[in-house]
């Protein structure tokens, strides 16, 4: 049952402070943030770049809206930028159509039913940088229009202007200002208009808080009623110019919050003792008895009776403060709040010195709880590497949603409209049901002549499956908790067990099995907007333990038909196979002067919109028969989703196409659904990664571009007889050539032309028309740059090398390494710039540990690591060893190798044959550079004997001496 909690309206809290940069002060300002109860939250100078997230600034409880520093605005390599930070339930939005040409500047609502009265609240902050005088007219005319603009748009409204303004030559007093005799006419000119128009507008100053300097730089403008004091306990550091600040705004208030707020079974802290003697005392014969829906709904009611008499309810709490502060800070926290209220009020010295020595209490406190977590959290990497990476993910992703969302030109405000919106919109990808009958799709047979009619589960298989579950899985729709099911494996392997067969041998799949949460993940774009999520679904565990039974007996079946050309969700296949293939046989194309088109094609919600009628004609085409048959039958029908989203639900809907996600059967449901798309290529080559598709081809004359076109003109015809929707706007072409005048041909998909490009993203590797590679190498280094300075910044506090060293690894090398045999690089310029990474991270390493290194390999090696040149040359030859031992499933591949067959043998014969090549490029192509490596740096290493470790241990033996 959802507990609804109402808080008592308070007044608006406002915090203003010019930071002076927070790139170095990330995690001081996240925890300085989470220790003070403010509303909205506003900074200038920032110096911020969109290579710091906003997960690192803020927890999930404010929507953080920024307008990063502007060199070209701000004159000089640091400053700028200004930052909005609002609570949640104030439904804050950002709007973008307000711009300065000159002035940083960024413009924030709010709406009358977050706050006690029926007008918006507009807050626009600002800042004008100090070192461009010639330039401070126009900005103060730039900012003076922007606001007459939008006060004329919203009279009644209230408006609140605040940011670092640079006017020293302003005295201000409560009822009126006077201009200095400083700086230029037209700079006193133009401040004097944009007061006098503010003014106009009912606008007042009213902050009078000097600083060091006895002036006023920061600027509150306001056409309702203002409290500015100073803020005697400030996030960060203040710095000499300009004191932090603490508005309140008497006539607005909070909206008392709505939270839903539902309890739950916990089921870490069941009694699984009593619990396994309840379920083994449970009279099963009986119980599973009659229909599959009589023996469902008898095992699901045994199942919550021992819930509600062994495992405790608990009400999850939306936390204000962060998990690792302890109850006495929290204490100290709420007595210094006190103190400083009292203070205010009486403004008693005695009153300043107990607020002034419980703030300084609970910094001590607070450091010190902070330096227990990390230390607790670098204890545990080994013994619980979950929590481990629980906070460094908190740091990398804000899971945090608006408190409001837009569809269809409609905004939706309560969590149940928000749900249902969102299941409206995933709704939308699907096709309506077919009424064709499974016998009546026409479909080519398999060659092969096994039949899967039948399936038995053995209660050890079961009893297997339940005891090695992952038990961070949480529940489904049906409640049932991975970790329960892995602690009562003995006692419910029989009813399970029972089920599964009966559920087999009868063809069908119980309806709570195929009922799905759906989680929206935001894709891109705006974060408010519903069409930028994609879904994510959590499917009922029992039911994914039936799928893996059935995967297993059937993946050995079905594969046999599934085109060797699709690596995707294919055992021994991966994107480093696909893009092998397809580098090898461009290169070669390109070597001998020719051109290879190749056209890339995207779909429209592939896994979504496969017809049923058409996957069930081709499973029984493939010998999927009889008892087996109807279960997945039963299976793909009347599924149904709901959409869960901050403990609303949305009412469940009816799935009528596409292969459920998440699960065990639908990537290979999906490969089967498409096995038979060879028949469209008679001239070309097509290599896929699930529904990722290129078709290949060179060309030497438009005669071969015709070809190449027909062809995609078969694969339309083939996506249109199986209900396929292809993205036209999404495909692209591109043409890999070395000439001066290549062919140019338009290829088009139902007469609507494919755009050509110079630079195509493939599998996550980036291909220019040359093959040079240097783009990716430059995206590569860029991103593992910005990674970097991630991992430096959130691993601030941690004391263990070995910390830092396993977040680089998973942040920073891992991107660096990716597909590397593909784009490894042979010129030197190329090898330096990744490795420019590693050395920045290793001095950092050096600072902190107080050593140097004038040697970079020998920096290398006093931290255990690889230059990440010798990292490829380890990887290359992993995958030659993957390749010569069968491990990978490309026989493609592993026929363009051979062994060495000199006509002479002499006294260091080569183990492998090197095919020649009279091009750089081709040179180093994967399946050319392999067997050339591998005979000049680790002959002396067999690859034919022992296993993968050994080898790559002996690899490194090699490449350390």
């Amino acid at each position: 049952m959802a507990n609804v909690k109402n808080t008592n309206k308070r007044t608006l809290n406002i915090y203003y402070q010019n930071v002076g940069g927070l790139r170095t002060k990330c995690l001081d300002f996240y925890n300085g943030i989470a220790s003070h109860d403010y509303d909205i939250v506003l900074i200038t100078e920032t110096w911020l770049q969109n290579d710091i997230l906003d997960s690192e600034l803020c927890n999930a409880s404010y929507d953080i809206f920024r307008s990063d520093r502007n060199l070209a605005l701000s004159g000089k390599k640091t400053g700028g930028g200004v930052m909005i930070c609002c609570k949640r339930e104030l439904n804050a939005t950002v709007h973008t159509d307000t711009s300065c040409d000159l002035t940083e500047l960024l413009y924030v609502s709010i709406p009358p039913n977050s706050l006690g009265t029926s007008t918006n609240l507009h807050i626009i902050i600002a800042y004008i940088p100090p070192n461009k005088p010639r330039e401070l007219p126009a900005r103060l005319d730039d900012v003076r229009q922007v606001m007459s603009r939008l006060i004329e748009s919203n009279l009644i409204d209230n408006f609140l202007l605040i940011g670092d303004f640079n006017l020293p030559f302003i005295e201000w007093s409560e009822d009126n200002y006077t201009l200095l005799h400083q700086g230029s006419i037209d700079a006193q000119t133009a401040a004097e208009q944009l007061i006098t128009d503010l003014e106009f507008y009912s606008l007042k100053q009213y902050n009078l808080v000097v600083n060091n300097n006895n002036k006023i730089l920061d600027l509150c403008f306001s056409n309702t009623h203002l409290l500015v004091t100073r803020c005697h306990d400030p996030i960060l550091k203040e710095g000499m110019h300009h004191p932090s600040l603490s508005l309140q705004i008497p006539d607005l208030f909070l909206k008392p919050l709505v939270e839903c707020r539902a309890s739950t079974y916990n089921f870490q802290k069941g009694d699984y003792a009593n619990i396994n003697k309840f379920l083994m005392e449970t009279d099963w014969e009986n119980l599973l008895r009659g229909t599959i829906d009589n023996k469902i709904n008898n095992f699901y009611s045994v199942l919550h009776k021992s819930f509600d008499k062994f495992i405790p309810k608990i009400t999850p709490k939306n936390k204000h403060y962060p998990i690792w502060f302890s109850r006495p800070l929290i204490k100290v926290i709420r007595e210094k709040n006190k103190a400083h209220k009292k203070w205010i009020k009486y403004n008693n010295a005695r009153d300043y010195d107990e607020f002034s020595t419980l703030r300084a209490r609970q910094h001590r406190i607070q450091n010190k709880c902070f330096e227990n977590y990390t230390q607790h959290i670098e204890e545990g990497i080994k013994k619980n590497p979950k929590l481990f990476w629980k906070y460094v993910k908190s740091k990398r992703n804000s899971s945090n949603y608006p408190a409001s969302f837009t569809y269809n030109n409609k905004t939706y405000n309560d969590g149940h409209s928000i749900c249902t919106a969102f299941n409206t919109f995933f709704e939308s990808v699907f096709t309506p049901a077919s009424n064709t009958r499974v016998d009546d799709v026409p479909c080519s047979q398999d060659t092969t002549s096994d039949n899967l009619c039948d399936l038995q589960v053995s209660e050890y298989t079961v009893k297997g499956i339940l005891s090695s579950i992952d038990k961070t899985k949480g529940s489904g729709c049906d409640g049932i908790h991975s970790i329960f099911l892995s602690q009562c494996a003995e006692s419910l392997a029989f009813p399970i067990t029972h089920i599964f067969n009966d559920c087999l041998q009868q063809g069908i799949c119980p309806q709570i099995w195929k009922q799905a949460y759906i989680t929206p993940v935001h894709k891109k774009g705006s974060k408010s907007c519903i069409d930028n999520y994609r879904p994510i679904s959590k499917l009922n565990i029992l039911s994914k333990l039936l799928e893996k039974v059935v995967y297993n007996s059937i993946y050995p079946t079905l594969t046999r038909a599934i085109s060797e050309r699709q690596h995707g969700f294919m055992k021994n296949r991966s994107t480093t196979s696909n893009l092998t293939s397809f580098t090898d046989f461009v290169l070669n194309g390109m070597e001998k002067g020719g051109q290879v088109d190749v056209v890339y094609t995207d779909f429209e919600k592939a896994f979504d919109r496969v017809d049923h009628i058409i996957l069930l004609a081709k499973l029984q085409a493939l010998g999927i028969r009889g008892n087996l048959f109807r279960w997945v039958q039963s299976y793909l029908s009347n599924r149904s989703q709901a959409v869960v989203l901050g403990g609303f639900k949305s009412d469940f809907i009816s799935i009528p196409s596409g292969v459920p996600q998440g699960s065990h059967l639908g990537p290979l449901f999906y490969n089967v659904y498409i096995h038979d798309i060879n028949s469209c290529f008679q001239n070309s080559h097509h290599l896929l990664y699930a529904d990722d598709k290129k078709v290949y081809m060179k060309i030497r004359s438009i005669e071969d571009c015709i070809l190449l076109q027909n062809d995609l003109t078969n694969l339309q015809t083939y996506y249109d007889r199986n209900n396929i929707a292809i993205s036209i706007g999404k495909c692209q072409c591109i043409s890999f050539t070395r000439k001066h005048k290549p062919i140019s041909f338009n290829y088009n998909f139902n007469n609507v032309t494919v755009q050509r490009v110079e630079l195509v993203r493939d599998l996550g590797v980036w291909l220019d028309s040359k093959m040079l590679m240097s783009h990716h190498v430059g995206i590569t280094f860029s991103k593992a740059y910005r990674n970097l300075g991630f991992v430096l910044r959130t691993c601030k506090a941690f004391k263990n090398v070995n910390s830092l060293l396993v977040v680089y690894y998973a942040y920073v090398r891992s991107i660096l390494e990716y597909a590397s045999p593909i784009w490894s690089p042979c010129y030197i310029t190329y090898k330096q710039k990744i490795e420019r990474t590693q050395k920045i991270f290793l001095k950092h390493l050096n600072f902190r540990n107080k050593i140097r290194f004038n040697d970079y390999t020998e920096n290398c090696r006093h931290f255990n690591l690889l230059t990440l040149d010798e990292r490829r040359s380890l990887m290359d030859m992993s995958l030659l060893y993957d390749l010569l031992r069968g491990r990978l499933d490309c026989p493609e591949l592993l026929a363009r190798l051979a062994l060495a067959a000199p006509r002479r043998r002499t006294r260091h014969t080569p183990l492998l044959h090197v095919p020649p090549h009279s091009t750089n490029y081709a040179q180093n192509a994967v399946l050319s550079r392999l067997p050339r490596l591998y005979n000049k740096k680790f002959s002396e290493v067999d690859i034919f004997s022992g296993s993968k470790l050994l080898f790559k241990n002996n690899i490194k033996k090699v490449i350390l001496t």
